[in-house]
């Protein structure tokens, strides 16, 4: 069985990024730039994020 991976490129905003974990059941996933890893983006990210925004 194959199974595609999912990941995030660095153009994708935080709104496009929380809609990927409200489909599905991730908590975190890879964030790559010109096929290299940069990074890596959690809930817990865009809670913070949502956070700052409203304070």
């Amino acid at each position: 069985m194959i199974k595609k991976n999912i990941s995030v490129n660095t153009s994708k905003t935080i709104k496009e990024v929380a809609e990927i974990f409200s489909k599905r059941e991730f908590y975190a996933l890879p964030v790559v730039d010109d096929n290299q890893l940069v990074g890596i983006v959690t809930t817990t990210n865009l809670i913070d994020d949502y956070k700052i925004k409203q304070f």
